[in-house]
């Protein structure tokens, strides 16, 4: 089962901007300390469409091999080309992950329900999934494609036992309800801490946000309690964020909490926040986070 607060996680880079395998596996192991119940590696958090696949099969092995516990954690394998997709879906079943986090195929944005149910069909007849070992990842605000009701039902009939749920960055509240009134046996998560007890009470299993790494304890406890006044608190503190670019925001905050600079700058096309936007993330995030000492 797949369900409480999973961190879609950044990645650190090297001095060559490549994954920095050293700084992932310590922040992580924090991260699994502090109260996420898992560890999404490679997810649009983890900028993992700016890597090549080599770069993407070679850390998901460097995680599994370096002690990270397999049933916490899940990574992004999707792509546009499906010969990558399957390469990587593939590594994240040998390293025995939880699950993999599959995005539609992108870029085509006026591929049809038929195409998609084509090109998984061809991911998993060529990676052979165990029972329940695949997330549908709905962000069609960068995919271009919904996973929309029909499209999920025509998905879990076809492939039956591979799917255990969905990951939702759409945050669409009746969506969420009507996948889970018509399946109810997935799992489905929304993309943000933001509405956590409300997930909760309509069956989400948690949550997969970029953010909770920023307040891990704090998600950690509204979702065991549902307390409004803590999930208000959570939700304030994620909407701290909302004045700046997600990814360079989440990196700088990052940086500034662990007091190293490396952890600031993302990849291309991403830029590291001005200024301006660091000062006034300062202020928004005060009531949330520790100052560094």
């Amino acid at each position: 089962m797949i369900a409480g607060i999973w961190s879609a996680v950044l990645t650190p880079l090297n001095a060559g901007q490549a994954p920095d395998v050293a700084a992932a596996l310590s922040y992580y192991r924090e991260l699994l300390q502090r109260g996420c119940d898992g560890v999404n590696l490679l997810g649009t958090t983890g900028e993992a469409m700016s890597f090549a696949a080599d770069q993407r099969i070679a850390f998901m092995e460097a995680m599994a091999s370096n002690g990270i516990p397999r049933e916490r954690t899940m990574a992004g394998t999707g792509a546009a080309s499906p010969a990558d997709a399957v390469r990587l879906t593939h590594c994240a079943f040998a390293c025995g992950f939880a699950a993999a986090l599959v995005m539609p195929p992108f870029f085509f944005r006026d591929a049809e329900d038929d195409g998609v149910v084509r090109f998984f069909d061809l991911l998993f007849s060529r990676t052979n999934p165990r029972p329940a070992s695949v997330l549908l990842y709905n962000f069609p605000r960068m995919s271009g494609i919904a996973f929309h009701p029909d499209l999920v039902d025509r998905l879990v009939r076809e492939f039956p036992g591979v799917i255990a749920g969905m990951k939702d960055s759409s945050n669409d509240a009746r969506l969420q309800s009507e996948i889970l009134t018509r399946h109810p046996e997935l799992e489905v998560l929304p993309g943000s801490e933001s509405e956590l007890p409300a997930a909760k009470a309509r069956g989400a299993s948690g949550c997969i946000s970029g953010s909770v790494a920023l307040w891990p304890e704090l998600a950690r406890d509204v979702f065991a309690s549902g307390d409004e006044a803590s999930g208000e608190r959570l939700s304030l503190a994620r909407a701290a964020l909302d004045g700046a670019p997600f990814i360079p925001a989440v990196r700088y905050v990052t940086a500034r909490l662990r007091r190293d600079a490396s952890w600031e700058s993302p990849l291309p096309p991403l830029v590291p926040l001005d200024e301006a936007q660091r000062r006034a993330l300062d202020f928004a995030i005060a009531p949330f986070v520790e100052a560094p000492r």
